[in-house]
């Protein structure tokens, strides 16, 4: 393989689990904050066991997701303690599992 094909295939490798695991956030999201609401506090975010599980850098996974306008929050950066009470709020704030487009146009 060539040089050019190993970079290609790890890009498209990190991106795929950059994608998955800003879905999960999403789930998390949803999961861990306020049920009627997709927000939660980071610092309750962060505390929570499968979050700290799953997430290899919670904060980073936060940032793509911002970047990407599915999440916004208002801090340059998220740590630990520091910004425990930022809320992380989810722009698409249709329920979980609902599928908007996908409504009845009949």
């Amino acid at each position: 393989m060539s040089p050019r094909h190993d970079s290609g295939s790890r890009v498209s490798e990190v991106e795929e689990r950059v994608k998955n695991e800003i879905e999960q956030l999403v789930k998390d999201i949803w999961r861990v904050g306020d049920s009627t609401k997709p927000q939660v506090p980071f610092g309750q975010l962060f505390d929570d066991d499968d979050v700290q599980q799953h997430y290899e850098g919670l904060a980073a996974t936060l940032k793509a997701a911002k970047k990407r306008g599915i999440v916004t929050y208002k801090s340059p950066i998220l740590l630990k303690g520091a910004h425990d009470k930022v809320m992380v709020n989810l722009v698409d704030q249709s329920p979980l599992g609902s599928e908007e487009g996908d409504s009845d146009t009949a």
